[in-house]
């Protein structure tokens, strides 16, 4: 029965570092540790580039890009805040300073509108609608300046609190609060403007 219980017991070598233990890992020269931690973190990574980028295959370059800075700077990380706030910003930062390109801007919003023009199948029900809904989105967002888009995705689709992406772009939390209430009032324009149906879902919304 005690052969029983102790095989019931994680071992050491079972239970999952976190992620503060795996940068120590990492900063001990543990390269195994880093590619674990990439893992871990590409899908948060890439999921919060495309939707703010709207772009897969940019999207992919800038999260690669992220884990090299993330290479590059993980001995500036604190232990003492959220890694997860630490890697935000880094993802922010790289991000906007994309969108800021201004000819990788141009080639953004033409995407979006190329898209929004795409015919859909409505057979394929509620696939075609998220899809619809993702490129009216990419479209109308196309007014927003790059740091208003961060922050609406931010909190509209991860749901952070304001706190939090104040911390992640290192700005008060009234500034976001700012950002968000132009980033709401211009989607909203731009959806009476072009898309009146889903501007009609907007309001009933808020």
């Amino acid at each position: 029965m005690a052969a029983e219980l102790r095989l019931m017991i994680p071992t050491k070598e079972s239970v999952e570092p976190d992620d503060r233990q795996l940068v120590r890992t990492i900063r001990d020269g543990d390269g195994e540790a880093f590619e674990h931690l990439v893992r871990r973190k590409t899908s948060k990574v890439y999921s919060l580039c495309y939707r703010i980028i709207g772009n897969a295959e940019d999207a992919k370059d800038i999260a690669q890009l992220v884990f090299i800075k993330l290479w590059e700077n993980l001995e500036k990380y604190d232990p003492a805040y959220a890694f997860d706030t630490w890697l935000y910003r880094i993802v922010t930062n790289v991000a906007i300073d994309f969108m800021r390109n201004k000819q990788s801007r141009e080639n953004a919003v033409n995407s979006n509108l190329r898209l929004v023009k795409t015919s859909t199948d409505a057979e394929q029900g509620v696939i075609v609608q998220r899809k619809e809904i993702e490129q009216v989105f990419n479209a109308v967002s196309s007014v927003l300046s790059p740091k208003q888009k961060t922050i609406f995705v931010m909190r509209e689709m991860d749901d952070l609190p304001s706190s939090e992406i104040a911390k992640i772009l290192g700005c008060r939390e009234s500034t976001v609060r700012n950002h968000l209430f132009n980033a709401r009032k211009l989607m909203q324009q731009q959806l009476k403007k072009r898309f009146p149906e889903y501007s009609r879902l907007w309001e009933e919304r808020t």
